[in-house]
């Protein structure tokens, strides 16, 4: 199978190995296969790979030459979560299973990437660290921390708890002034995404930007009102974080000290 065509998925090919993409279609997998900073990316569509159903993937990991799985697929909005809560679990938390189920049982030397959220945290107080208090206010960050337990079982994994949007496809007309987070823009994450593929950590980490408000992040992209967060809040069916910023110290740490020691290397 040629890496760019995601409608094939047969990649026997004992010279190659591929990095599976879960959850192509959605927003951040669509967009890092558009970066095309992966090389041998597969990225079969839920018809070739159905996540929730064990057999398909245990049927595809054990069949093709797969290294490294960046796990993308889920039911993201917190909206459709509360509404279809069987639904959520069973994409969220089942999905999850069945990979880290596949690996384990059959030994399968795969590094894995999960991409989780910030809704792990109790999203009140902001600067929350890797060792903050697990505390999920909806029912989206609720299945983000079973799927994280499911991935600990993993002897080779990264978690990735993060914020991101992206700058084209803002469709909202007015953004909160007193909500705040550490919300990066896509192409940063898939950056970072990028690095941990390649990197030997193994653990959690929190990865964002600075403290910064909802209208502060988007109004750098596109013109916005600004507004308040009760009045967001006023038409939603779930609670939603005021303040759920990130210590991502652990990660600048990681990320920096590779970046010198890579410029070392090529001005000795």
């Amino acid at each position: 199978m040629k890496p760019t065509n995601h409608k094939k998925t047969s990649m026997k090919n004992k010279t190659k190995y591929f990095i599976l993409l879960t959850g192509g279609s959605g927003n951040l997998g669509s967009e890092v296969i558009k970066s095309k900073k992966f090389k041998n990316l597969v990225y079969p569509s839920k018809k070739k790979l159905n996540i929730t159903k064990f057999l398909e993937v245990k049927n595809f990991l054990l069949n093709n030459n797969i290294t490294t799985i960046i796990h993308c697929a889920a039911l993201a909005r917190m909206r459709n979560c509360e509404n279809f809560k069987k639904k959520a679990f069973l994409i969220n938390v089942g999905g999850t299973r069945n990979l880290v189920k596949t690996i384990i049982r059959n030994k399968l030397k795969i590094r894995f990437i999960y991409i989780s959220s910030d809704a792990v945290y109790a999203g009140q107080t902001g600067n929350y660290s890797e060792k903050s208090k697990i505390k999920p206010i909806n029912y989206y960050g609720l299945t983000k921390y079973f799927a994280e337990r499911e991935v600990k079982k993993l002897k080779n994994y990264v978690i990735i708890r993060t914020r991101f949007f992206n700058k084209k496809k803002i469709k909202f007309k007015s953004s909160a002034i007193d909500s705040f987070s550490s919300t990066l823009e896509v192409s940063r994450l898939i950056k970072y995404i990028k690095f941990l593929v390649l990197h030997n950590y193994i653990g959690v980490l929190n990865i964002g930007s600075n403290r910064i408000s909802d209208y502060d992040a988007y109004k750098k992209y596109k013109k916005i009102k600004p507004c308040f967060r009760k009045t967001i809040a006023a038409k939603l069916n779930f609670e939603t974080s005021k303040d759920s910023s990130l210590d991502c110290s652990v990660f600048k740490k990681i990320f920096y000290e590779k970046k010198k020691r890579s410029k070392y290397y090529h001005t000795h």
